[in-house]
This record gives structure tokens, sequence and C-alpha cells, in this order.
């Protein structure tokens, strides 16, 4: 790791010299300080874990709308291997709730003290019991929303020797389920056969881990009602496996006491609170938002994606019934275009993709691109092909392209829906405001695609540059260093810091300078504004490199054409 210190030099010093020469080709406009319109109200998240996606993301996304999102203390979250302090957060939640509208409220993180310390199975049917009689004692005329988790197919990667056997646990998983629908003699067999191979204590470890999740969850739907909405995701799911039959058992549950407003599954996890969160946005603005899904193949809608549960076109669906839209049929009629890519090994977007897109933007269509890829590879992702054929990409309405398809479709209809309901309430005060006012509500609209430009911004350095560029090269570099990259310490952290910084650094110079400054991203009465400079700050939240939490400002100008 001594020689990143040289490798960072090298980077900022290029990173400088094309600064200097790029800011040359920038079209000329004024500085102009856009003010956000301050929040117009307050709600509680208490998250799944203290990763960026599941808190700070949550929070930045409630800006575009205008809600101020309230996390708990830091202190009190957990930090990767450590879990949140259990006690502290359920006091934190029994101090603030009453004093806001709306709580979302990760169960997980009260019962378990996040995600990653939820796989560890660890919490006892007494602590579920007391934890559930206290949900049900908060704040009664307050709206909540609060989600579980339904594990993931795989076990824990901290438990040992559980992760020896992480494929007999996964086989036999699958082969239950599939006893449990056909009934067949011969997968039975298979079924015993597996069995044998896993010791008894670990496969009895397994199972367990799905007989607590489902003790918790039903009795976790009991506390449904119209103030108090229920959601149930899968974590890192397949078709078929425990997690599934977990799923068809809250499904029956839920129809059988009649509590599909009351309750639903969804098919993911990290992205849930992001979802609540537009749900209560819709609610309290009484909008039911159009959306027209676009796919970049003919096979896309029926794929199914890595950790998904359900195929493309399904998991799309759920998530706009969750948030409360409606799908259409024509773009037209739709309030917001979602463009779904799902490249493949089959499939890799082209000049044809960057053209359509293209189209869409000209027309003036609101468009959230999902650009998910099957092996997690740049190549298979629409953005270069944006990039390569000057696709101004400062005019999506949203963009996502991380980890999971229901973690990014979650976020790019989120972002999307929440810029589209914003800018469809500020236009309707701009129109009813006088002269004096005109001014003051044309500076708000500037300001709302300017911030919506921002969040944009950091999805495509996080979710593109970062995670399918540097990341690969980085854990490469650290496992040639004999650095473990998911057990960094401190001084590694530190040193892979800076790496990280300096390579997203110049990657923000050349997005600004080679498309997302080149091009108004915003433009009425004769007035085009632009995106005027670009920078990013970088740190890894936890002592691994598999996620990142950036923070980007941008400065933006005017220029009367």
């Amino acid at each position: 790791m001594r020689n990143l210190s040289k490798i960072i030099f090298i980077i900022c010093s290029i990173m400088l010299i094309s600064g200097i020469c790029l800011r040359l080709t920038l079209p000329s406009s004024t500085p102009l300080r856009l003010k956000q319109q301050p929040p117009t109200q307050s709600i509680l998240l208490l998250p799944l874990d203290s990763r960026p996606v599941c808190s700070t993301m949550v929070q930045k996304l409630g800006t575009l709308a205008g809600l101020n999102v309230i996390l708990p203390p830091k202190a009190c979250l957990d930090n990767y291997r450590t879990p949140s302090d259990r006690q502290k957060l359920l006091q934190w939640l029994q101090t603030n709730q009453p004093k806001y509208d709306y709580s979302i409220i990760s169960a997980d993180n009260l019962l378990h003290g996040g995600l990653l310390a939820a796989r560890m199975n660890t919490a006892a049917p007494a602590e579920e019991d007391a934890l559930l009689k206290q949900l049900q004692q908060f704040a009664p005329a307050k709206q909540q929303a609060i989600f579980s988790v339904i594990p993931r197919l795989l076990v824990s990667d901290q438990l040992l020797p559980d992760r020896w056997y992480q494929y007999q646990l996964m086989r036999y998983s699958q082969l239950a389920d599939m006893v449990r629908i056909t009934g067949s003699f011969a997968l039975t067999q298979e079924l015993r056969r597996t069995e044998a191979k896993i010791p008894a204590k670990v496969l009895d470890k397994y199972r367990s881990r799905y007989q607590q999740s489902d003790r918790f969850n039903m009795g976790l739907l009991k506390l449904a009602t119209d103030d108090r909405r229920i959601t149930f995701g899968q974590d890192d799911a397949s078709p078929i496996g425990l997690p599934h039959a977990s799923a068809v058992k809250l499904q029956s549950s839920i129809a059988a006491q009649k509590l599909q407003q009351q309750a639903q599954l969804t098919y993911g996890a990290d992205e849930i609170a992001s979802l609540l969160l537009v749900r209560y946005y819709l609610q309290q603005s009484n909008w039911q938002p159009k959306v027209y899904l676009h796919y970049a193949s003919p096979k896309a809608e029926s794929a199914d994606m890595p950790y998904m549960a359900v195929c493309v076109g399904a998991a799309l669906r759920n998530q706009l019934k969750l948030m409360g839209a409606s799908e259409v049929s024509t773009p037209d009629s739709a309030d917001l275009i979602c463009y779904v890519n799902c490249g493949n090994d089959d499939f890799r977007p082209s000049a044809k993709q960057a053209q359509e897109l293209q189209q869409m933007l000209d027309q003036d269509y609101k468009v959230a691109l999902i650009d998910s890829s099957t092996n997690f590879e740049a190549e298979e992702l629409l953005l270069p092909q944006l990039l390569a054929n000057n696709v101004p990409i400062n005019k999506l309405a949203a963009y996502a392209a991380w980890n999971t398809f229901s973690n990014s479709s979650g976020t790019a209809l989120a972002q999307g829906l929440l810029f589209c309901g914003r800018l469809r309430q500020l236009q309707t005060a701009g129109a009813a405001a006088d002269r004096l006012a005109a001014g003051a509500a044309a500076d708000r609209l500037a300001a709302l695609f300017a911030a919506n430009l921002n969040f944009t911004a950091e999805r495509i350095l996080e979710d593109y540059y970062y995670q399918k560029l540097v990341h690969p090269q980085l854990r490469q570099t650290l496992e040639a260093f004999g650095t473990n990259p998911v057990e960094l310490d401190s001084e590694d952290k530190t040193a892979t810091e800076q790496y990280i910084q300096g390579k997203l650094s110049l990657q923000a110079y050349k997005l600004l300078h080679d498309n997302l400054g080149r091009t108004p991203f915003y433009q009425q009465n004769g007035q085009s504004y632009y995106l005027r400079d670009l920078s990013v700050g970088a740190k890894l939240p936890w002592a691994r490199i598999f996620e990142v939490e950036l923070q980007v400002w941008t400065d933006t100008g005017v220029k009367t054409e």
C-alpha cells in the first residue's frame, strides 16, 4: 500500500492538467447561486443499517421532495461487524416518534442490529415478542411504515464453518422448496442425500434462520393497520428456495386476513426505505403518477436477474404498486418513462439504444434509466454508449446501476417520481403566482433541476465509475499487496480512500467536461442553465471496499440565449 501515494500523485497531476485544459471547452455562463427550497416537513427513518444506500441516500431523496429525513445518531448505528445499539435505537425511537407524522422503521435493525447481524440469527423468541409489543405501543395516532426482510438464500460469510457448506445449503434450500411444491419422491431422495452432506448443527442453524424469520414476520403482520403498514422484503433471493417458501406463507396470510392494503411483499431489501419514502410523498401530494416501462431489449421484461425472486417486469410492477404509482401503455400518457436496460452475455447495449433514449429526451420526456447488468460489468451498461454518443445525460430524470436489479430499479424510480412530483408542484405554484412571484418561481424550478442533477451525478460516479471501473481494479491491487479488501485495517483504509478519491476526482472532471457541462441541463424563458463545476468527496463507510460514500458538489451558471 505504500506505493499508493505515488499512484495518487500521478492521478492528481493528470487530473489537474486535464482539468485546466478541458475547462476551456465548457460553454461560458454567469455563476449563479440557486437556493434550494427549505423542507416543508420532517419524517423519521430508522434505517436497515448504516450503509449510505440505506441511510444518507434516503435523506438526499427526501431533500428532492422537500422532506427532511431524520436519522438516529451515528453512534447508535451499526459499523460493519459491530451491530447497532438496539436499546439506544429503541429509546431514540420512543423519544422522537411522537414528534413526527411519519416514521419508517426497520424491524431488523431493532431486533438484530442491522442486516449483517440479522444474518447471524441471534435474537431469542422472548426478544422478538418484546419488540412486537413495543412496536404496537408506538404513537398509535402517527403513521408508521415498518419493514422486515426475509433472510437471503446464502448464509452469512461471517459464519464458520457454515460458509464452507454454502453450495450444499443452497441446494438443500432449493430442493426443500421444490419438494414442498411438487411432493416429488425423486426430489425427496435427492434432498435426503444433500442433507447427509451437511453437519447437523450447521443445517439446524440454517433452518432456524427461516423459522425465526417466519415466526417474527407473522407476529409483525398482526400489527398491520391503515396507519401502521407492514412491508416484507426478500434479501438476495431466487425463484426457488426457503426464502421463497417464507414469501409464499406471508402472501397467503396477507390474502387470508384481507390485509392487501395494510401489508405488502416486495423483492429487495436495501431500497425499501426509499420506496416507502416515495409512497408517503405521493400520499401527501394526493397524486398517483403514471409510469411507462420501456425495455431496451425484447427479452428484458421476462429476464431473471441475479439475486432476484421474480423476473424484471414483475419486480417493476411490484415496486410501482408499493409506492402507489400505476403503469400505462404509452409514453405520451406517462408522467415518467422508465428505460430498462438489462445487459447480459447475449445483449449488450449499442448506439441503437443510445439513439433511442436520445429521441426520448429530445421529445422532452422525463426518463429514469435503470442500467442493470447480469455480470456486473461495465460493458453491459447503457451509460458508456450514452457517453460515447454524446447523449446529454444531464437531462435524465434519474439514473441507477448499483448492485441487484431491485436496488437499481427502486432507486431510479424513487428519484424519478420524486423529481417529477416536485416539478409538478412547483409548476402549479408558478402558474398561480403573480408577476412579482414569477421570478422566484422560476428560480425554484431551476434549483430543482440542479439538485436532481447533483443526485444523478452522484449515482453515475458511484454506480458506474466506482462499482464497475474502480472497484474491480482496486480489489486486484489490494489482493496483490496482500491486503484483504473486506478487512481493511486503519492504515490501509486511509490509503484506499485516498486512492478512490484521486480516481473519482479525475472521473468527475472528465464527466463534467465530456458531457454534463457541455449542454444546458435546464432552459426557460430564454435562460439556459449549465453545470460549471463538479467535485466529489469519497470515503469508505465500513472497513471494506464493497460500498463507498460520496458527497458531490456542483456549481451552476446561467446564460441568456
